[in-house]
């Protein structure tokens, strides 16, 4: 918690978690955040201490090695005593996973009520891009497609089908709340930690 509690540390944790799969080095963390190296560096090892990070190596200038840091890639749960929603989300996503298209379908709906309750009293697709994005996400729309840059159900994405369902049908549900008719189908993952949408017109 200590690691999170700092506004700098978590400004550098999104970054690298919108950065997935690069390995980047103080220096080059620095340019973004703008603040001095051995800040950022005493930031980079707290989060790496705390496991949210991992430390790599790779060759720097005149061959020397140079340190790098990159998003951990899984989720770190706190809680007092032990909560265990990580295993709650699997076990609950392998039984909807067991109904079958029926199991598909029901979480979809369960999901578009979802995304129906966040509305924001908002107007077409940007409103409903600015209602998703208050799960933390990032979301960026094309005319037929959105692209979810950092799912915000990655961590139970064991479930695969299941937790592309849910999601889709929050986008569905915030579209139609702020008065935008479209069927949103799962298109796949991006392979750097999000996510692909397509957006279709309602026959």
């Amino acid at each position: 918690m200590r690691a999170l509690s700092e506004p700098t540390r978590r400004s550098i944790l999104d970054f690298l978690h919108s950065h997935v799969n690069e390995e980047l080095t103080v220096d080059e963390l620095v340019k973004v955040e703008r603040i001095h190296r051995s800040v950022a560096f005493d930031h980079l090892e707290m989060l790496a201490d705390a496991g949210l990070v991992e430390r790599g190596q790779r060759d720097g200038p005149r061959g020397r090695p140079a340190r790098t840091y990159s998003y951990r890639g899984t989720a770190v749960e706190f809680s007092y005593p032990t909560r265990q929603h990580q295993l709650l989300a699997t076990v609950l996503s392998k039984a909807v996973k067991g109904q079958g298209a029926s199991g598909l379908r029901a979480a979809k709906v369960a999901g578009r009520r979802a995304g129906i309750g966040l509305a924001s009293g908002g107007r077409g697709i940007s409103a409903a891009v600015r209602t998703l994005s208050t799960l933390g996400g990032e979301y960026e729309l094309t005319r037929s497609s959105l692209h979810s840059r950092n799912c915000v159900f990655r961590e139970a994405c064991a479930s695969g089908e299941i937790a592309c369902a849910v999601h889709a049908g929050m986008i569905e549900g915030a579209l139609e709340a702020a008065g935008v008719k479209r069927v949103v189908k799962p298109v796949g993952r991006d392979g750097e930690g999000g996510c692909w949408y397509r957006l279709e017109a309602q026959k």
